[in-house]
């Protein structure tokens, strides 16, 4: 029988995850309208003291967290800091929960009030979790294999469900397993080929089913048997990763004794002798076994001789034996010799020889002796497991071991035309056809591909399926002689709509190849290069078809170490933000400064932002980066403020990718009520493409912001993607005309008619203009007559370190063309 999920053991955890890693008085988990705390660590007094407290009580109103310095009591000296944060969240029909922390050291404010706000973030997307599906959670208490959530939005996608069938399989209470990223199991055993499978499966976006092996609390190994399975938003993105786990030692090490006993019987059947032969110590035949001739088709009346026995098999086992018998003699060693009997049968038997000398006691040569053993179950079992290796089972095409061993051979023999093309053709939306119509139909799908490419192609070339919905083919030159012909050949595959069960849409496809030319002697290069030149047309929308070369490789290896070393960057210090002054054009005046992201990484030195920010955006590091720049200018915000120095509203600027990895909202509201900052200092700066991106989870994002007081700045207005219908679905308090407008506006009426064109949208949705990139007092003039009264560009100051913008906020002096 199913049973309603326990809130208090996940509080409970909560509160023993605190009291491992933060020094406190005390920390309580506070329900509105109770007399006492739910759960509570520390002190009694003081928890209850917590609860009266004007802060607590207006976070369980707006679950809004808030920190305070402590009231004088007796039950709370030694308390520095208090801390809440809300635990439940808007429109659940619960009671509002927070946590209360009472931490006992100033300096550690900064370490600790982040880590509540991690904890208690992640109890609340379980605690939502089991509040919205009851049963499901239920289910997977009662359940016998492991069941674990993570949430992938969250830094390092961490562990926030794990089942009690996973604490007893672990042997780690839930209090050490919430908050962290799944990788704590796996101790020194980094490198298994099961983890690679599941993180090409994760980077991929698929299912996966793999075994690891893992390590108990204990340090006890097991086989932990894992299924990955990603759960997906209404917009494509996953939003969180299940993991269900069996322990399989039992069974692994029942499969490996069983292998252990294969291989045993198989070295039992080597050894036994089926067939006995004899042979003098010069190798002529002395006895040959009757039932052997008889399966050969040979008289075993008359004389017989080697060359006889040599008739009934094939001319390259003839020369096996030919070159182990000259090595035999030589050295007076054994050697074997696998063949087939009778040479011409359409189904032969298979046998393996094995000669071996036989030695006096002064071990001198004195005859051979000859076993031939049939191993037919063994050549069939053999074959079997060569077809389920070199097959998919799906299509019945070639899978990429099979693909790969395939061209091998015809690179080895030369038979390949130099220009022959290796692709790899990556189906798009597959996951979106298995969502919607089901993985049925998502199957055809690729059975109907596998077709249309082996119809397409013909006998000569290779076509395996190698992913997913990847396939790979060999196209033999004579059938493609040029790229064009090529993407004609593609074109009849895919530009004819599908019909499958009723449905009928076309499937678009990403292709990468190369040239047998460019690798001549290896396979998997091959592969792993059109592999490579496919992936480009994966992430660039513009483009379909990508030829590999080595700029590309080369490229690649830059933007994949570049990615590796911003890994680190953050932790290792080497972001920093500098500011550039917005003016008032008519005076000079500072009113407003653009924080702009910076690295200055200790061996390669300054990497300028446009290398790696679209590198940040790939590998989806733009959310913590994006995090880090909003927390880090509130807190320059309020350090300006705290040192009696004139703040002007800072923008900042976000990547799409942002409000797609996570809650923007939340992140700009926890930084401001964490610094205390007002919304009206902070601008939020979005590029045109928004528009190009152009859905209900964006629009409520930029609306929240706009709720809270935070203006919203429209960046590089006009590049490309604008569209003036989508103007009023947005409130945006600025426009930001691009630079590539304000270059060359004098006597260039084209341009400087855009540039009016923006002013007067703007006015006609009461935004405030700003020209970018003014460089001379032309410029500054034209935009000015314009109707434009505010701008930044070099003219005024290029960016500066945030030491460099403190002083001139201190001055407060007009900026003009002098000014450094």
């Amino acid at each position: 029988m199913l049973h309603p999920p326990d809130y208090n053991d996940l509080f409970t955890d909560l509160l023993e995850a605190l009291e491992t890693v933060c020094d406190a008085v005390c920390a309580a988990v506070i329900v509105k309208d109770e007399n006492t705390p739910s759960h509570r660590i520390g002190d009694p007094g003081a928890a209850q003291l917590l609860m009266n407290l004007d802060s607590v009580q207006a976070t369980l109103a707006d679950g809004i967290p808030r920190s305070e310095i402590p009231p004088p009591d007796a039950s709370l000296n030694g308390a520095a800091f208090i801390a809440v944060e809300a635990l439940s969240t808007p429109h659940q029909d619960t009671q509002s929960t927070v946590i209360v922390f009472a931490g006992k050291h100033a300096e550690d404010i900064e370490r600790a009030v982040p880590l509540v706000h991690a904890l208690t973030t992640e109890t609340a997307n379980e605690l939502m979790f089991l509040r919205q599906t009851p049963l499901l959670s239920a289910a997977f208490a009662e359940v016998e294999c492991g069941v674990t959530i993570a949430d992938p939005n969250l830094f390092d996608t961490p562990i926030i469900y794990a089942n009690a069938a996973y604490e007893r399989m672990t042997g780690y209470p839930r209090a050490e397993i919430l908050g962290r990223n799944c990788r704590f199991l796996q101790g020194e055993h980094r490198d298994q080929p099961g983890l690679q499978i599941m993180r090409n499966a994760l980077a991929r976006g698929t299912d996966c089913t793999a075994t690891v092996t893992n390590v108990r609390r204990n340090g006890e190994l097991f086989e932990n048997q894992v299924k990955l399975r990603t759960v997906r938003a209404d917009d494509g993105s996953i939003s969180y990763i299940i993991g269900i786990q069996v322990d399989v030692t039992k069974e692994q090490s029942a499969l490996n004794a069983l292998a252990q006993q294969k291989r045993r019987f198989r070295s039992l059947i080597q050894t036994q002798a089926g067939y006995i032969w004899l042979m003098d110590a010069e190798g002529e035949l002395i006895e040959a076994p009757e039932q052997w001739l008889e399966i050969a088709g040979l008289s075993s009346s008359g004389s017989l001789d080697m060359a006889t026995i040599h008739s009934a098999i094939a001319p390259e086992a003839v020369e096996a034996f030919r070159d182990g018998w000259s090595e035999a003699l030589r050295n007076k060693t054994s050697f074997e010799v696998v063949y087939q009997l009778p040479a011409q049968s359409p189904s032969p038997r298979w046998f393996m020889d094995r000669i071996s000398p036989v030695l006096d006691e002064d071990h001198q040569l004195v005859e051979w002796i000859g076993t031939s053993q049939e191993i037919t179950q063994l050549k069939r079992a053999e074959k079997d497991v060569e077809n389920a290796a070199y097959k998919d089972r799906l299509t019945g095409l070639l899978s990429l071991e099979g693909f790969a061993r395939r061209l091998d051979v015809q690179l080895r023999q030369k038979t390949l035309h130099p220009a022959s093309p290796v692709l790899v053709i990556d189906i798009k939306a597959l996951r979106e056809i298995n969502n919607t119509q089901g993985h049925d139909v998502g199957d055809e799908v690729l059975q109907e591909v596998a077709q249309r490419l082996t119809a397409e192609i013909g006998e000569n070339g290779l076509i395996a399926r190698t992913g997913g919905g990847e396939f790979t083919v060999l196209a033999t030159h004579e059938h493609q002689r040029t790229r064009r012909q090529l993407r004609e050949s593609m074109a009849a595959v895919f530009d004819v709509p599908f019909e499958i069960r009723g449905f009928a849409f076309h499937v678009e496809a990403s292709f990468g190849y190369t040239r047998i030319r460019t690798t001549a002697d290896d396979a998997r290069k091959l592969m792993n290069d059109a592999t490579l030149a496919m992936h480009i047309s994966q992430h660039n929308p513009t483009l379909t078809w990508t030829q590999y070369t080595k700029t590309l490789e080369e490229q690649t290896r830059k933007n994949v170490d570049i990615t590796m070393k911003l890994r680190h960057a953050l932790a290792a210090d080497q972001l920093t933000l500098y500011y550039q002054p917005q003016v008032d054009l008519a005076s000079g005046r500072i009113v407003s400064t653009e924080a702009l992201l910076r690295w200055q990484h200790p061996e390669i030195g300054f990497i300028p932002p446009d290398q790696f920010i679209p590198l940040a955006e790939q590998s989806q590091l733009i959310g913590p980066i994006g995090d880090w720049v909003i927390r880090q200018a509130c807190r320059d915000i309020r350090r300006w403020h705290d040192a009696g120095i004139p703040v002007t509203p800072v923008s900042i600027n976000l990547s799409l990718i942002q409000f797609q990895l996570g809650s923007v909202p939340d992140t700009v509201q926890k930084a401001l009520s964490d610094y205390n900052i007002a919304p009206e200092w902070l601008t939020l700066e979005i590029t045109e493409s928004v528009f190009e991106q152009h859905c209900q989870a964006l629009q409520l994002d930029l609306k929240a912001l706009t709720a809270m007081g935070v203006r919203l700045s429209l960046d590089d207005f006009g590049t490309g993607y604008s569209s003036l219908g989508h103007l009023k679905d947005y409130f945006f308090d600025e426009i930001k005309i691009d630079k590539s407008f304000i270059r060359q506006l004098d006597d260039n009426p084209y341009r400087q008619a855009i540039v009016k064109a923006v002013i007067i949208i703007a006015q006609a949705i009461g935004a405030d203009v700003v020209a970018e990139g003014l460089e001379s007092t032309s410029q500054i003039a034209i935009v000015r007559q314009l109707g434009c009264s505010k701008g930044q560009g070099y003219y005024y100051s290029r960016p500066v370190p945030e030491p460099r913008w403190r002083q001139l906020l201190i001055e407060q002096m007009p900026l003009g063309a002098n000014h450094q």
